[in-house]
């Protein structure tokens, strides 16, 4: 909503729209703030970008991570997307894998064998993105059009089992109290893969670890055929 009350609908490629088609814009630009709290410039041109100048640098200079990451020896079990050729490699002694009863949202979750509480899940999209440039600008986007619930800590791009990824850190308040999340995204020929790891915001500190291990199992693998790999019943958890 703009501060004139004019209803607009924004978009994460940096476009917007009057929500209503016989509505006008006769200013250069205006401000405007989203429902979930993002203060937004918008510019006659129909472009728009974040109003805090801090938001609007955490899109530029990205760090190079120049370690290259690869999974671990241990993490030799593996489930794969049905969309894309990609999947994650896990260390079956620490981490449970389940399939998703709502595949919109994940393909696959895991929760930890033990009782520290930690969680993630795994998907690909095929949605076509231009570069992994785009797939950044969507994910740094969707913490920063939160910040009612949600606070950026950390980005990197990164080479991770041979593949150019983009990596991101972030906090995120849930029903369930706060949470601390480290997501890793990579480029597909149709879309891209998404893995993301989590646990409580009080115990992501000591846990920083065993989620990184987690998400640096992403991986190119040959597409799931639906009667090679065994249906398994997802448990109830916290995401």
């Amino acid at each position: 909503m703009t501060k004139e009350k004019m209803e607009v609908a924004v978009f994460s490629e940096g476009n917007w729209e009057i929500r209503k088609i016989n509505a006008e814009f006769h200013l250069a630009q205006t401000t405007a703030i989203t429902e979930n709290g993002a203060q937004l410039i918008l510019y006659k041109d129909k472009t728009w970008t974040y109003a805090n100048s801090k938001d609007r640098e955490a899109f530029k200079n990205i760090p190079v991570n120049k370690q290259l990451l690869t999974k671990l020896p241990s993490a030799d079990s593996l489930v794969s997307s049905e969309r894309a050729d990609g999947g994650v490699y896990f260390d079956k002694k620490k981490w449970d894998a389940y399939e998703s009863d709502n595949i919109r949202f994940s393909e696959y979750h895991f929760v930890s064998s033990d009782d520290s509480k930690l969680y993630g899940y795994f998907y690909c999209i095929n949605s076509k993105k231009e570069n992994i440039e785009a797939i950044k600008n969507e994910a740094i986007g969707s913490v920063l059009n939160t910040p009612n619930i949600s606070t950026l800590k950390k980005t990197e791009y990164r080479t991770v089992n041979g593949l150019p990824m983009f990596h991101i850190n972030y906090s995120k308040k849930l029903d369930d109290g706060p949470f601390d999340f480290m997501d890793n995204y990579f480029q597909t020929t149709y879309g891209y893969c998404h893995l993301s790891a989590y646990t409580y915001s009080h115990l992501f500190a000591k846990n920083k670890e065993d989620l990184e291990k987690l998400i640096n199992g992403l991986s190119k693998a040959e597409k799931l055929r639906r009667n090679e790999q065994a249906l398994v019943p997802p448990p109830k958890i916290y995401k």
